[in-house]
């Protein structure tokens, strides 16, 4: 049994804890466990989204230059109440600025991670109707390169942006989400994302480089980059039985059992784990996206954040907490957790 899945008992001391000061409306909507109001899940959710509303700015951001940061947040607050105003400032700043052509992470010198991540935030969330989607997507468009990938990453020494997997994932994802890629582009970029594939499963983050490293980067590391090209695949409309798919599965599932180590840093990861849940799940591997869930019980922040350990700041950030809250409050939970969660 994974080392992770002993804290969960321990949590549940923290849960009854801290249950009464986690408010009415978190618990509430807790949709992954609506018959357990003060299960673990519940309380552990409640803390993260009371976290992302206590730390967010007057204009609804997360910091200048963080609007993955603000879209990841929104969403999470939205899943829990649509008519969240802490989600409608967010989802309003970070829409106004996919409008605006001189936003940082536009084309010529942007970075398509950031505004694909943005995109799909705003989409999947119903807010398409705060955006101009015909420019906002034209936009991210310019990020494809004749390799069918999308620009961003850009390495050292020369820090040239070149496609990625990363870049070309999130554009993906947020322009499938938003219905606003055509075929043929659509074609290129998953063409560009499996001839990235190794053969464990994994995806390298571009032709040349396996991983970034990056402490603050949207993947950051192989796990979190393969789950992502995993949902960007299934926005793409590909299925659990293509091969392509199954081995990135295959290869999810493998670190799940390994509490998401990776092997240069032999640490645990709660990003990748957040974003391996996901992926797990809308592909139906429901024992193994609920293993990744218990993983992500065990790694929350006292103040009821959470930080990836590969993070180079410290202290909780709205990234990790904003997508461990969303898979908490959209992977059903199974049989893992019923001896923890009776009425």
């Amino acid at each position: 049994m994974p080392a992770y899945k002993a804290k969960i008992a321990s949590a549940i001391l923290l849960a009854l804890a801290v249950a009464s000061i986690v408010a009415p409306q978190f618990i509430g909507h807790a949709y992954a466990v609506s018959s357990f109001p003060l299960s673990t899940t519940s309380t552990v959710t409640g803390r993260a989204l009371r976290w992302l509303a206590m730390n967010q700015s007057a204009d609804g951001s997360y910091g200048a230059y963080f609007e993955h940061e603000t879209a990841a947040a929104a969403y999470a607050l939205w899943l829990n109440n649509s008519a969240s105003s802490n989600s409608a400032r967010a989802f309003s700043l970070v829409s106004s600025e996919l409008d605006n052509s001189l936003s940082w992470f536009w084309p010529p010198y942007g970075e398509a991670d950031v505004a694909g991540a943005v995109l799909y935030g705003v989409a999947a969330s119903r807010h398409l109707s705060l955006i101009n989607v015909t420019s906002v997507s034209a936009r991210l468009l310019e990020f494809q390169q004749p390799d069918g990938g999308f620009k961003g990453y850009a390495a050292a020494p020369d820090y040239v942006s070149a496609s990625s997997s990363v870049d070309t994932a999130l554009a993906l994802w947020g322009l499938a989400d938003s219905s606003s890629i055509s075929s043929q582009n659509q074609t290129a970029a998953v063409g560009y994302l499996l001839r990235l594939q190794n053969s464990d499963g994994s995806f390298n983050l571009t032709s040349k480089i396996y991983s970034s490293n990056s402490t603050d980067s949207l993947g950051p590391e192989p796990v979190s980059v393969t789950a992502m090209v995993v949902l960007a695949l299934k926005a793409a409309a590909y299925t659990a039985s293509e091969t392509n798919v199954s081995r990135a599965l295959d290869f999810l599932t493998g670190t799940t059992s390994k509490n998401f180590t990776i092997a240069s840093d032999h640490k645990g990861h709660v990003y990748a784990a957040s974003l391996s849940a996901l992926a797990l799940a809308t592909f139906g591997r429901m024992s193994q996206a609920n293993d990744a869930v218990a993983f992500i019980l065990s790694q929350q922040d006292s103040d009821g954040g959470f930080r990836d350990i590969g993070r180079g700041s410290s202290g909780s950030n709205a990234l990790d907490t904003g997508w461990a809250a969303i898979a908490l409050q959209q992977v059903q939970q199974g049989p893992s957790f019923s001896s923890f969660l009776a009425p």
